[in-house]
């Protein structure tokens, strides 16, 4: 999750300080980043950071589960079930 302040184009507008902003993500745990898409500041870098984060995570959650970050399986010898006849 990202919040992301808005329309910072409008500076005379601004509704909530960017300290209460950036203070408010940190106590919720999530990303902040301010942004235009009026003149283009931000939007891409949000979309980037989001992505990234997601890609992070989704990474650490596989290596605990016992993959690493390409998608292979680890495997540890011994301990492991026989086969009892030659078929699959």
């Amino acid at each position: 999750m990202m919040l992301v302040g808005n329309k910072t184009d409008l500076a005379s507008a601004r509704a909530v300080p960017t300290d209460q902003a950036k203070a408010f993500a940190e106590e919720n745990g999530i990303s902040f980043l301010e942004a235009s898409a009026l003149n283009s500041t931000n939007v891409e870098a949000a979309f980037l950071q989001i992505l990234s984060e997601i890609y992070r995570k989704k990474a650490h959650k596989e290596q605990e589960a016992g993959k690493d970050s390409a998608g292979t399986v680890k495997v540890e010898s011994g301990g492991g079930a026989k086969k009892k006849d030659g078929c699959c």
